[in-house]
């Protein structure tokens, strides 16, 4: 496909959205009501899936992702179980090759969904996200394993799905921390600029995590962190807001939060921005969730809503998919690089 007959578009952030709480037919009313459509859809997935499950991850989770003209980011998490939980020592075992079957069985899934269809489809893949907590059992917080371990575990994954021919034009390999850091030495556990493709971070704005911040307050931090450590395009792949203050709810306060986290994104030369829109305790969504400031009915189905993230969405400097681009994204777009 000539590359250059598709140029580039005039923007800032690539638009993303963890759909949550919405069924299909949810976020079909999502895009209607928004009048544009988000370009990267996240989606979660566990390595220790039988090989039956990882067809049905194929074909009907990304397959429906990009049928809606949306590149998958995939939080691929190493979670192996053994008798009923993952070994805090995963890292270590992943890189000592004890699992490259599994994970040779996964390069050669994603490359043939890549080269299923006549211009090569694209993905991201998140890899061992929020590494620097201690809620997961592939952060060296947990367990015996270090930074080191983390490191070649990256690694290795990463160059079995290079020994199948895929590259940074298939794939984009995204390396993400959590804002909170809980005594992992976060430069220690980079995989270096060969390996890295996106440098991302997740990071949600609470009462209860601390009281309510403001983007700065929240990002400032990390945003200089990771900038030590290198110069990849920033991706905030998980981020939120919610409503909740200390004596209720306030709509209207995370209406403001939206508008001054946009604005924030693009003052710090943010590259992608994915928003959280679950809720599995917490009132993260502004599309389909408990509390919101409007009410809308799309296709006969009553929504409650933040308008504000709408009007953020329509403006200049937030890009969709490419209006013509068979691949969704141009590569300079999909590299971050426009």
């Amino acid at each position: 496909m000539p590359e250059e007959s598709y140029e580039s578009r005039e923007g800032d952030i690539l638009t993303g959205i963890t759909p949550g709480v919405l069924d299909r037919p949810g976020r079909e009313a999502l895009d209607t009501w928004l009048g544009m459509d988000h370009v990267v859809e996240v989606s979660f997935v566990d390595v220790g899936m039988t090989h039956s499950g990882i067809i049905y991850y194929m074909e009907q989770i990304l397959d429906q992702i990009w049928e809606r003209r949306r590149i998958p980011m995939v939080m691929f998490q190493p979670v192996i179980k053994e008798d009923g939980e993952t070994s805090s020592e995963i890292n270590r075992h992943i890189a000592n090759g004890e699992h490259d079957e599994l994970l040779e069985s996964w390069a050669d899934k994603f490359a043939a969904w890549i080269y299923a269809e006549e211009y090569p489809r694209r993905v991201y893949i998140n890899l061992a996200p929020e590494f620097n907590g201690d809620w997961s059992p592939w952060s060296p917080a947990v367990g015996d394993t270090d930074e080191t371990d983390f490191v070649e575990m990256w690694r290795r994954i990463h160059d079995i799905f290079s020994d199948t021919g895929l590259d940074s034009e298939h794939i984009q390999w995204v390396w993400s921390m959590d804002t909170s850091t809980r005594g992992v030495d976060v430069s220690a556990c980079y995989p270096g600029d060969d390996y890295v493709d996106w440098a991302g971070i997740h990071g949600y704005n609470w009462y209860g995590w601390g009281g309510w911040m403001s983007p700065a307050e929240s990002y400032d931090g990390v945003l200089e962190t990771v900038r030590s450590i290198t110069d990849r395009p920033i991706a905030f792949t998980e981020f939120s807001t919610s409503a909740q203050v200390e004596d209720g709810f306030d709509p209207e306060q995370k209406t403001e939060w939206i508008n001054d986290v946009y604005a924030y994104f693009l003052e710090e030369n943010v590259r992608m921005a994915c928003w959280y829109n679950d809720e599995p305790d917490v009132d993260w969504a502004i599309f389909g969730g408990e509390h919101g400031v409007e009410t809308v009915t799309v296709e006969g189905t009553e929504y409650r809503v933040y308008p504000a993230y709408r009007e953020v969405m329509n403006e200049s400097g937030l890009l969709g998919a490419h209006p013509s681009h068979p691949q969704v994204l141009t590569t300079e777009e999909f590299q971050g690089t426009f």
